[in-house]
């Protein structure tokens, strides 16, 4: 059976296009928060910029495996590690990239230092989702209280600054965390629900873009007027 298609059939091919601009958006993060390693050296904006990596290719590995579902291209493919097609495989690299994502930035956000700490979270996680049955739910529950800890965490951060990013910050996470209960309502209540939660994601994502491209605007107003002087 291949579980890397979810919701109606109608949101296949949309959805399929919103991951994939889900994946671009998370690689652009990624590369704005590298270069805020290469200038600041603090190693919380090099776990930033690997989690929103780990998640661009999370949802670059999903909008793919639909892609190659469209085009039939799976059929009568199957692979030799516990005759799972290879959609289900994608699918499950899915997870795991965008689990990473968010552990490493739940990482930054609850300001995490112990690495055996880290591991065991990630130990947890993985044990988890790995060795039961209905990813599909298993997989968004987690991902909505990885969400939800870090959207509390921004928010307490929101509180202390009161600063226009911060609450972009903050309002990006609600939404992500929001989304996933979006995408759990599609099984038990209605399939809409699903196109819902992908743009619930649309939005957090596009927040997220929007507060690292004032970031990058103010760093190069700000390395401009150091030049003028």
């Amino acid at each position: 059976m291949i579980v890397s298609i979810n919701g109606p059939e109608w949101f296949y091919t949309a959805g399929s296009i919103l991951q994939a601009v889900f994946a671009l958006v998370a690689l652009l993060i990624a590369g704005f928060s590298y270069k805020a390693y290469r200038l600041a050296k603090e190693r919380k904006y090099k776990y930033f910029s690997a989690g929103f990596l780990s998640l661009s290719l999370g949802y670059a590995a999903i909008s793919f495996s639909n892609l190659l579902v469209f085009l039939g291209v799976y059929d009568g493919v199957i692979s030799r590690l516990n005759e799972l097609n290879l959609a289900n495989l994608f699918y499950l690299m899915h997870i795991f990239f965008i689990l990473v994502g968010y552990m490493l930035l739940l990482a930054v956000a609850m300001k995490l230092r112990q690495r055996r700490l880290i591991a065991l979270l990630f130990a947890l996680v993985f044990l988890l989702v790995g060795f039961a049955y209905q990813y599909y739910l298993k997989f968004h529950m987690i991902s909505f209280l990885l969400l939800a800890f870090m959207a509390w965490q921004f928010y307490e951060n929101y509180r202390e600054r009161k600063t226009a990013n911060a609450g972009l910050v903050f309002s990006s996470f609600y939404l992500l965390a929001f989304a996933e209960l979006f995408l759990l309502g599609m099984v038990y209540v209605v399939p809409v629900l699903y196109a819902v939660g992908h743009f619930m994601q649309l939005i957090g994502f596009g927040l997220l873009l929007l507060m690292f491209a004032r970031v990058q605007k103010g760093d190069n107003r700000g390395q401009h007027g150091r030049k003028k002087k």
